[in-house]
């Protein structure tokens, strides 16, 4: 069941890659960056809401960008696009007219392993016009080979299984966000 979860498609050359929010310093943006850098994509898209924590006040893609400039990537490869979004169904729905804007038909999706399916079906239901390429990036906080041996990584298992049928729920107009934003889909 956890290794379900996990999805990661062959690599095609795409317009650009997308992180989806939710990391600005750990195995997303990694990943990304390095994709980026090997030339996958021209453009590696960060996105994410304001970050608040002692002194900081800032959007998670610009902490991200800054991140990865400092670990030597150029500043040049990345874009950083301010959301708020709630949910992954949010998420899809705010960027589709960025990717529409930035000329963009193949995007490569980056994001948790744990998450990698879901984000992979919300954005391929959500916005249909574009060719979607999954590559999941590793976690520490689930093991898809161990997933229940820690109650954490249990909840997050079923937890992942429970917005994935809201998913289809709210696409096919058979339930609504708000109802499922409880789940925070």
């Amino acid at each position: 069941m956890g290794r379900s979860l996990v999805v990661s498609d062959p690599l095609e050359h795409a317009d650009l890659i997308y992180v989806l929010a939710g990391d600005f310093w750990g195995s997303r943006v990694l990943l990304a960056a390095r994709l980026g850098a090997q030339g996958w994509a021209p453009k590696v898209v960060m996105s994410g809401g304001l970050y608040t924590s002692g002194d900081v006040s800032d959007f998670t893609g610009d902490l991200a960008l800054d991140f990865l400039v400092k670990q030597g990537y150029p500043r040049s490869l990345f874009l950083s696009f301010p959301l708020s979004a709630q949910s992954t169904i949010d998420e899809a729905r705010a960027m589709g007219p960025l990717f529409h804007r930035l000329g963009a038909k193949r995007i490569i999706l980056v994001t948790s392993n744990y998450h990698s399916r879901r984000a992979k079906e919300v954005f391929r239901l959500f916005l249909p016009e574009f060719d979607f390429r999954m590559e999941s990036a590793p976690d520490d906080v689930f093991d898809p080979g161990s997933w229940w041996t820690k109650p954490q990584q249990r909840h997050l298992l079923f937890s992942e299984y429970q917005k994935m049928l809201g998913t289809y729920l709210v696409r096919f107009h058979l339930g609504s966000a708000g109802w499922l934003r409880q789940g925070r889909l």
